[in-house]
């Protein structure tokens, strides 16, 4: 688990219904060794999952599927066999409330505000671009400057700082050498309004609520289906780098992701870990990059959900242990190193359910999945 997995397959092959089953088996009370970051003391602490759902689909997995009732003494039967069934009583959806969206129905929820504080050592959350040298540095300089004349940042913050600092002459340009075709690209780069609906709404900052999130033995759906474009973007990739920075640096880091055994599931995962186009792309993978390599020591798995596994980040994709393979196009196969030999032709005509399991030095293993949901799979 913590040397990664993927999960690929195209839409209609029953990947979201095995992603389901496959993850209902990881939400037990196994505890895993990890080491306090703090004291070196090496302690045993259970899972978090945490699903980053963009269909709106993984919340359900608090609930059994009724189905089963009406089926004979399979449930028993599964359950002596070792197989989690039913609902996920240690389930909390957090939803990012998100300026000018309707957020989803997801039964019990609470909200999750993305603040601006993140900026700080993530400059590059403001660069969904590929700034010139000139444009970054300013812009670092900037945001570094604003940080540390103020206790209580925000968006509108920040850009009444701009704006203050707006004379040629300011201290601020002055001490940075800022010109003004250069400011001017920076006012022009900051001001969009998915910055401001995205940062600082709502009540429920991610650092505050962290002990919340992070907890251990739960499952944490964060539901992202009200979001599209540059807001889902920044949102996601926002809390992707918290959890990453978090768990894989060593210094000033949340004891709540670092000291927790951690598998954070991807759904759509080609459009956050492909390969990059933007500064705030290549910095999100390079930190996966980074997170895939360092898993196992840290307690960090990535679990990979996609129908498009040939735009996943190659780098990403060969730390990779664990590839499970539903049906997929042709066109798609050919670009996929890791569909074991000999399934090449066979996977374009897997039924729905169907898949080949392959690991490092392990055989390939051809599997069918239940026909039935372990958890509640309405869609």
């Amino acid at each position: 688990m913590f040397r990664h997995t993927l999960v690929a397959g195209s839409t209609g092959k029953g990947k979201t219904h095995f992603t389901k089953n496959l993850l209902r088996q990881y939400a037990t009370d196994k505890r895993y060794p990890i080491e306090n970051h703090d004291t070196g003391d090496t302690e045993h602490s259970r899972l978090n999952i945490v699903i980053l759902d963009p269909e709106n689909e993984y919340s359900e997995m608090r609930n059994g599927n009724p189905e089963l009732a009406d089926k004979s003494g399979l449930v028993e039967r599964l359950q002596r066999q070792g197989i989690e069934v039913g609902g996920i009583d240690s389930l909390q959806t957090f939803v990012p409330e998100i300026g000018r969206t309707n957020a989803p129905s997801t039964g019990e929820s609470r909200n999750l505000t993305i603040p601006f504080s993140l900026v700080e050592d993530r400059p590059q959350l403001l660069m969904p671009y590929k700034p010139t040298e000139v444009t970054r540095g300013a812009l670092e300089n900037c945001i570094s400057a604003y940080f540390d004349q103020t206790d209580d940042p925000s968006y509108a913050g920040f850009i009444r700082f701009l704006d203050t600092n707006a004379d040629s002459e300011s201290q601020l340009r002055q001490r940075y050498s800022i010109g003004e075709k250069t400011w001017e690209a920076i006012n022009r780069r900051v001001t969009d309004d998915a910055y401001e609906d995205v940062f600082d709404h709502g009540t429920n900052p991610l650092p505050e609520i962290s002990n919340a999130l992070f907890r251990e033995g739960q499952v944490s759906v964060i539901p992202t289906s009200h979001l599209h474009g540059a807001k889902e973007e920044l949102t996601v990739l926002s809390i992707l780098s918290y959890i990453i920075d978090n768990k894989i640096d060593d210094y000033d880091v949340d004891e709540h992701v670092k000291d927790t055994p951690l598998l954070v599931a991807v759904d759509e995962a080609h459009n956050y870990v492909s390969s990059p186009d933007t500064l705030r792309e290549s910095y999100i993978v390079e930190r996966a990059r980074d997170a895939v390599k360092q898993g196992r020591k840290d307690k960090l798995g990535l679990f990979m959900i996609t129908q498009n596994p040939e735009d996943i980040d190659g780098d990403i994709l060969k730390q990779t242990n664990t590839n499970v393979l539903l049906g997929l196009r042709e066109e798609v196969v050919q670009k996929v190193p890791s569909v074991p030999r000999g399934y090449e032709k066979d996977i374009a005509n897997f039924g729905k359910g169907q898949a080949v399991v392959k690991a490092p030095d392990v055989e390939a293993v051809e599997v069918v999945g239940l026909p039935y949901c372990l958890t509640q799979h309405s869609n």
